[in-house]
């Protein structure tokens, strides 16, 4: 039995953490990398032309700071629009709250932070400008900013992650509930013996 709840543990996991993650973070094809700034320069605006067929386009925005950076509540380390034809399609402010920095080329090498910009979705054949620009984090020097893009991302069913927490619950309980068993018959006194 305790095999069934770590497997239901180990599934639960998966779907609640790890399916989200990856589909969020891997799901389609990428389109290419662009460089925005690099230090000592000035932001530069990037302009790519997608089609109908690319859709939903899902923008990340990798950023390496000089020093070491903790993400502040609040508070934005980067701005992105995202315009066609003079239109807004997408405006975000990027904290890096909820991103874990990955350390680029070596586990030595600098640390580079990932966040969304959102998704494209539909997308009309023509040219999108990606304009990103410094936050309100005062002090934050930035070493680099990359655009990344990829096309046909897939969306997340969020009906999984409460799936997945449930699963964990309840594997969790039913692990706990089998160790107490086990305690309670192992401090139970011995049976009596009969006989001579």
């Amino acid at each position: 039995m305790r095999f069934v709840f770590l497997i239901l543990l180990l599934i639960g996991v998966m779907l609640g953490i790890g399916y989200p993650w990856a589909v969020w973070n891997f799901s389609g094809e990428e389109i290419g990398s662009w460089r925005v700034y690099d230090r000592p320069g000035s932001y530069k605006p990037v302009t790519v032309r997608l089609t109908a067929a690319d859709a939903p386009v899902r923008a990340f925005v990798d950023m390496q700071p000089l020093r070491n950076f903790v993400p502040s509540i609040g508070r934005s380390a980067l701005t992105a629009v995202v315009t066609r034809q003079d239109k807004d399609v997408l405006v975000a402010t990027l904290t890096y709250e909820n991103t874990r920095a990955a350390n680029k080329g070596s586990p030595q090498g600098p640390q580079v932070f990932r966040d969304s910009i959102g998704d494209i979705d539909p997308v009309e054949d023509g040219n999108y400008t990606f304009t990103i620009g410094p936050g309100d984090i005062d002090g934050l020097e930035v070493a680099q900013v990359d655009l990344i893009l990829r096309r046909g991302a897939a969306a997340v069913d969020w009906r999984a992650m409460p799936a997945g927490i449930a699963l964990v619950a309840f594997s969790i309980v039913g692990l706990v509930r089998l160790r107490r068993r086990r305690a309670t018959a192992s401090n139970a006194p011995p049976p009596p013996k009969w006989g001579r």
